[in-house]
């Protein structure tokens, strides 16, 4: 459900939305939440009153989004203010309504945020300069909602515009350009080889690069012109060349296609089919989404921790190492799928988040964040360590607590289902409301390693819960998949760990202290 206050701004000087208009949202949420009568909402939103209730008391709802959506430069105070209704509304719903699972958050949808969307929604082509490219001929083709210029193009200018526009002319691919090792095995050093010790040959032996521009020009003599280059295949054909040293380079010869197309989903049909012929990762064809893209700056911005977008290669993968601190965006998904209630998707159709848009946008809303990810990232580990701990002690005399939670640490998705289990007692652990839980971070910059131990106490504290509370689902017929199953299991859990809630008070406040709701 979304609630939505608007305001235009029509004078040029205007620099920020009128607060009043972000607070007037709190009678908002009391018209249409805290009303018991239709009476007492505006007549003409009562038609949307009694459709909400209706859809609140059957348990319909998980998400409500309040928007202030304006054209002028977002700032912190709407912000504050619009968590501020969230929050209220959050207060008012859970005292007439079921809230498990449910999530309240505002959004400011300003000038900053609108640009963002619509640069998202618009052919991935970073690189927009004007290009003159020399040719010894050319055709064109055309096709639905497509038309294509073929060419022979001189390696020299591809080498040129690596080195100028490096990863930047991939923005389209969904990999970068992988580096080259001396080894057999690497296709990039061979096609630096052939470069340099048989330039005449190049071209019959590399199926050239496919690229996406905004327009094309030819009309006869020795140059195409082009307008934006995102090369959708060959970015190893790219990289290698420009990376290559070598004086026979003005002999490379390589063929090229640029293909015009302002269709949203040919496109990306464009960029699937054309990395059909190398192996593939479902997460490979989110990693120029939008969402993936504003990730990756985060957590370069938080300095901490390395996170791939779904993205395989690019510059960095070829000086980086994977290590401890390293995020795969694959786990990340499973483990926000797990932590925001299904442990299903998690285990049993891990592929789905990336393909499935309607699976996609629920793990991967637009709010979510970089030190969310890190957040329940480090819960998943936590648990592995603590299921690994326990394997290397299996030869060794254990306890009954520890032979019971090793055999259920045996059950198909176990790990997943307690951080499900963990997510839904989240309150409790923190001891304060919670209204979206993708708001949930440390408040402080961990890495991985700190992370997973600021998480050690808590886990270990719940997981004697698990063997008793969380084994009926998982032998079920269906598994996770039996949603029925997993709710209830998940709902007595959530009962537990509140009734215990006093006795693990000093481990809870401990690691409360240390997030932020």
């Amino acid at each position: 459900m979304v609630l939505a206050q608007g305001y235009e701004a029509t004078k040029v000087n205007q620099t920020q939305a009128p607060l009043a208009k972000a607070t007037s949202l709190h009678q908002a949420v009391n018209w249409l939440f805290g009303s018991h009568s239709e009476n007492d909402v505006p007549q003409r939103l009562r038609s949307a009153w009694k459709e909400l209730h209706e859809a609140l008391t059957d348990d319909a709802i998980d998400f409500i989004d309040v928007w202030f959506v304006h054209n002028l430069p977002e700032n912190h105070q709407i912000a504050e203010e619009l968590d501020a209704v969230a929050k209220a509304t959050y207060g008012i719903i859970a005292a007439r309504y079921n809230v498990d699972g449910m999530s309240v958050v505002g959004t400011e949808v300003g000038r900053e945020t609108l640009s963002d969307r619509y640069e998202g929604s618009r052919t991935p082509i970073l690189v927009g300069d004007e290009f003159s490219i020399p040719v010894s001929g050319a055709f064109t083709e055309n096709g639905e909602n497509w038309s294509a210029l073929c060419a022979s193009i001189p390696a020299s200018w591809l080498r040129s515009q690596f080195s100028e526009h490096r990863e930047r002319l991939f923005s389209a691919n969904i990999r970068g350009y992988l580096g080259s090792t001396r080894s057999q095995s690497n296709i990039n050093n061979g096609i630096q080889a052939t470069a340099r010790t048989q330039p005449g040959r190049f071209w019959a032996y590399n199926n050239g690069i496919t690229a996406l521009v905004h327009s094309f020009d030819y009309s006869g003599g020795n140059s195409v012109k082009i307008t934006g280059i995102a090369i959708v295949n060959g970015a190893q054909t790219t990289g290698a060349l420009g990376s290559t040293d070598s004086e026979k380079m003005e002999e490379v010869k390589l063929l090229a296609r640029f293909i015009k197309c302002d269709d949203s989903a040919t496109v990306q049909d464009i960029i699937r089919y054309n990395n059909r012929q190398n192996p593939t990762q479902a997460s490979d064809f989110r990693s120029n989404d939008r969402v993936q893209s504003r990730l990756v700056r985060e957590f370069a911005g938080l300095g901490v921790v390395g996170y791939n977008g779904g993205r395989r290669g690019g510059a960095e993968d070829v000086i980086r190492r994977p290590g401890e601190n390293q995020l795969a965006a694959t786990v990340a998904a499973q483990a926000l799928a797990s932590f925001h209630g299904r442990p299903d998707v998690a285990y049993h159709e891990k592929g789905q988040i990336w393909e499935q848009d309607a699976i996609y946008s629920t793990v991967f809303p637009e709010r979510v964040s970089a030190r969310h990810i890190l957040f329940v990232y480090s819960l998943l580990r936590a648990l592995e360590q603590s299921k690994t701990g326990l394997s290397s002690r299996s030869g060794a005399v254990q306890t009954q607590r520890d032979q019971d939670l090793a055999k259920w640490f045996g059950m198909r998705g176990s790990t997943f289902l307690a951080v499900t289990a963990i997510g839904a007692s989240i309150e409790s652990v923190l001891n304060v409301p919670i209204p979206d839980r993708y708001s949930l971070e440390f408040s402080k910059n961990l890495a991985i390693p700190k992370a997973v131990e600021a998480w050690l106490p808590v886990t270990k504290a719940l997981l004697a819960l698990a063997p008793n509370q969380l084994s009926a689902p998982l032998s079920s017929t269906g598994g996770l998949r039996n949603r029925a199953a997993v709710d209830s299991a998940i709902s007595t859990f959530t009962a537990v760990v509140s009734a215990t809630s006093q006795v693990n008070e000093p481990i809870y406040s401990a690691f409360a202290e240390i997030v932020k709701a």
